[in-house]
């Protein structure tokens, strides 16, 4: 292999960037649920992209006062039918918890307001599929947030991938250690919440790094002594695909480690001409043919807010195009799915089929 890489990985390669000024100033973004992360992680990112925050929205009064008066936005309420009535908010940002979910997205579907739901989509399956169909029927654009994927550390590892340096990707390893066992939070309250809600985020990348969706999944939890969480904060999840993918992908996340300096993420890659590893904040490249030589790259930007402005510049581009967005709701019906098999899996204790 020849030692010039047949790719870039400049931080203007993977940081995602807004669309045209011309996309961004065509669409009125209405925010309903002004809670933390919103305000934390969606209207900072949206400020620093440029985009319309027109109205928001919150059954506290408290939050939504806040967030129109810290970001600026020109109307604020506590009524949801006063955002879809306006005609100046062109789009919902749905940031209220997956619970309260199906009834907004079946109101903002007949109100034919483009919809960008935040993670998890739903609780089980079948909300998430009636969620599709109700926009579907209303011929409303409806994505997903998996903001993750617009994280510029997956976006530089996805430009590895994409660059066939790597060869045929054979195995996908992802590795988490982290504590959110938290007293009080809703986390801990939350049934299943370390696969379904924050896991979402990985597996949903499993999928977009390998292209594939598995067709059986193999999962085993543990609950800790002493946790708070009602079900277990720690999973390792095996997704097994066809056999003529010649792929496979381990998912393993302890989200109940203690001591905060053995906390880290990681991801390895490895491919028939070399392996990718992404862990803190470093992506480093070993190919086949050089060995005893590393290419690495400290990686520029932040999960948080960036990718919640990459996410939503799909959403508005993608309405520009009249295209479907990636992640849509009927694209992430695939990683509710491999969710919801991987805590029967951890239940019943046998593989369960995607089906």
């Amino acid at each position: 292999m020849p030692d010039a890489l047949p790719f870039t990985l400049a931080p203007a390669d993977y940081r995602p960037a807004p669309p045209a000024e011309e996309v961004r100033n065509r669409y009125g973004i209405g925010l309903i649920g002004c809670g933390g992360i919103a305000r934390g992680a969606h209207l900072p990112a949206y400020r620093d992209f440029g985009y319309r925050v027109v109205a928001c929205c919150d059954m506290v009064e408290e939050n939504a006062r806040r967030a129109a008066a810290d970001f600026g936005i020109p109307f604020w309420t506590t009524e949801v039918d006063a955002i879809l009535s306006r005609p100046d908010v062109d789009v919902i940002d749905l940031a209220v918890h997956a619970a309260e979910r199906r009834p907004l997205v079946e109101r903002i579907a007949a109100a034919g307001k483009p919809i960008l739901s935040q993670k998890p989509f739903a609780l089980n399956l079948a909300d998430a599929e009636a969620m599709v169909e109700a926009c579907a029927k209303g011929r409303v654009p409806l994505m997903i947030n998996q903001q993750a994927r617009w994280a510029p550390e997956h976006r530089a590892l996805r430009r590895v991938l994409d660059s066939g340096v790597l060869g045929h990707l054979y195995s996908v390893l992802h590795v988490n250690r982290s504590f959110q066992d938290i007293p009080g939070s809703w986390f801990v309250r939350l049934k299943d919440f370390n696969i379904v809600d924050h896991g979402i985020h990985f597996i949903d990348l499993s999928r977009h790094f390998t292209g594939l969706t598995p067709r059986r999944v193999k999962a085993v939890t543990t609950t800790v002594p002493g946790q708070v969480a009602v079900s277990p904060m720690i999973y390792s999840i095996a997704l097994e695909y066809a056999p003529e993918a010649q792929v496979m992908a381990t998912l393993h996340f302890n989200n109940i480690i203690r001591t905060i300096d053995a906390h880290s993420t990681a991801w390895h890659l490895d491919g028939t001409e070399g392996s990718a590893v992404l862990a803190g904040g470093e992506l480093s490249l070993y190919r086949r043919e050089q060995r005893g030589r590393r290419v690495g790259w400290r990686i520029a930007g932040r999960w948080f807010p960036d990718a919640f402005g990459g996410s939503m510049g799909e959403m508005l581009q993608s309405l520009a195009d009249g295209r479907e967005p990636a992640t849509s709701g009927r694209d992430n019906l695939d990683s509710i799915r491999i969710a919801y098999a991987a805590v029967e899996s951890s239940e019943t204790g046998r593989a369960v089929e995607i089906g």
